[in-house]
Parts: C-alpha cells; sequence; structure tokens
C-alpha cells in the first residue's frame, strides 16, 4: 500500500527534489500510477522509476527528520480544530485556551 505520509512531504519538501524526482513521485504517490507507467511516461526503465521513488522516499524522510515541518503543520491543524470546536459549543474560555496553544505553535 502506498504512504499517503509521502504526498505530504512531497508537498511541504518537494521544492527540494529535482523536477523529475517531484514528477515521478507525485504520479506514484498522488496519481496512483504504476512503476511501468510511470517508467513509460517518463522514458526510463520501470527500475530507474522504482529506484528515483525509493530515493525521494528516503529523502523526504530524512527531510522531516531534519526539519519537523509535517509534524508541526499536524500539531497546529489539530489545535485550528480544538478552537473550532470549542467555539461551536460556545465554550469560550476554552477556546481561548486552545487559541493560545495554537498561538505557542506557530
Amino acid at each position: 500500500m502506498k504512504d499517503l505520509q509521502i504526498s505530504i512531504l512531497c508537498d511541504i519538501y518537494g521544492g527540494l527534489l529535482t523536477e523529475k524526482q517531484r514528477d515521478i513521485v507525485r504520479d506514484y504517490f498522488d496519481c496512483d500510477l504504476s512503476l511501468s507507467e510511470i517508467a513509460e511516461d517518463h522514458g526510463i526503465t520501470r527500475q530507474a522509476a522504482l529506484d528515483t521513488v525509493r530515493t525521494c522516499e528516503n529523502a523526504l524522510r530524512k527531510y522531516e527528520d531534519a526539519l519537523g515541518f509535517a509534524e508541526k503543520l499536524r500539531r497546529i491543524r489539530q489545535c485550528v480544530a480544538v478552537v473550532n470546536e470549542r467555539l461551536a459549543s460556545g465554550d469560550c474560555a476554552g477556546a481561548k485556551a486552545a487559541a493560545d496553544e495554537l498561538a505557542s505553535q506557530i
């Protein structure tokens, strides 16, 4: 099964990959193309497509390990959800506390 996390990491760190690498990773993870389809589309072998996907997966995970932007984004989204939930329930004090937590994440 393809890893959705790689699509997220590519959205965040894709600019650190070459254009061709980014295209291949997006074709594989976002468009759900097979390695054979990617190879044909890019004029490379199936093995080259697989090597590119693996290399990029490793690079994207290393970028996240070093920089942590995806995890920070996840925490911010979680805080926003809590703020919205508390506002919807009329809990202004809870919403303010959650908003303060959100501000500390930014």
